[in-house]
C-alpha cells in the first residue's frame, strides 16, 4: 500500500489524561483486504488440536510472587509455524509500523517516543482467550508493546477490556483495534464470560496479536 493511503481507514485517538502513562488507540488498523487475511491466518491456528495449543500458564510469562501465572490464555508463536518470511499475513502487515505515518503518530508521546523510534528489534505472540480467561496486573520486558485485538461480531461475550492500571484508565475492547503504549506501564485484562453457554469450537473468544519493540546494541 503507498504510503499517502496508509491511514485512509484509521480513526486515532491519543489518550494522555496523565502525560506520564502515554497510549494511543487506533481503530479499523487493517485495512478490509488486510483484514480479511489476518482472520484466515487466525482461524488456521485455531483449527488446531485444542490440547495441542499452548498455554501462557506454561510458558514464559508474568507471575506472581508464588510463581503461579498471571496470565490465563492460549498462546501461539509464529515461529512455531513458519520457517519462511512472507508467508504470515500478520507479520507481513507489520510494514504499518514501520511507516512514516505512523511514526509521526508516536512522536506525540515524547519523550517516551524514542524508545520505539530506536527500536531495531520486535518479537510476535499472539493470544486468545475463552471463557474465564484474562491478564493479572502486569508490564512486560520490553520498550513498547503493541497490541491488535480481533474478535468476532457480534460479540458473544463480556469483558475482555484491557485497562492501564496506574491511571485506571479502561480501553474497550473491540475488533480491528490498536494499542500501543511503553511497555513498563501497568496493564491488565478483565476476565472473559461468554453471555451463553460458550461455543464448541474455539475462535469466538479475543484474540490478541502482540507485537513487542525493543533495541539491541550493534556493532
Amino acid at each position: 500500500m503507498s504510503s499517502d493511503t496508509i491511514q485512509n481507514f484509521w480513526d486515532i485517538k491519543l489518550i494522555d489524561k496523565n502525560p506520564a502513562y502515554p497510549c494511543i488507540v487506533i481503530d479499523n488498523w487493517f485495512n478490509p483486504n488486510e483484514e480479511k487475511a489476518v482472520w484466515k491466518e487466525l482461524d488456521f491456528y485455531s483449527a488446531l488440536p485444542i490440547e495441542n495449543i499452548k498455554r501462557a500458564e506454561n510458558t514464559i510469562v508474568a507471575r506472581y510472587g508464588d510463581g503461579s501465572s498471571k496470565s490465563k490464555a492460549y498462546r501461539f508463536y509464529i515461529e512455531d509455524y513458519y520457517r519462511k518470511d512472507g508467508i504470515s499475513h500478520i507479520k507481513n502487515c507489520m510494514y504499518k509500523q514501520r511507516s512514516p505515518e505512523f511514526h509521526k503518530i508516536i512522536e506525540q508521546c515524547t519523550p517516551q517516543c524514542r524508545s520505539f523510534l530506536s527500536s531495531n528489534n520486535d518479537s510476535t505472540l499472539i493470544s486468545y482467550y475463552e471463557e474465564n480467561d484474562h491478564y493479572a496486573p502486569h508490564h512486560d520486558t520490553f520498550a513498547w508493546t503493541c497490541l491488535i485485538w480481533m474478535v468476532r461480531e457480534p460479540i458473544l461475550f463480556e469483558g475482555g477490556d484491557f485497562k492501564l492500571n496506574e491511571t485506571d484508565t479502561e480501553i474497550k475492547l473491540k475488533n480491528n483495534r490498536l494499542v500501543i503504549f511503553p511497555s513498563c506501564l501497568l496493564h491488565s485484562v478483565t476476565p472473559l464470560k461468554f453471555k451463553k453457554p460458550p461455543p464448541k469450537e474455539i475462535g469466538y473468544g479475543r484474540y490478541t496479536i502482540t507485537h513487542f519493540y525493543y533495541g539491541e546494541p550493534r556493532g
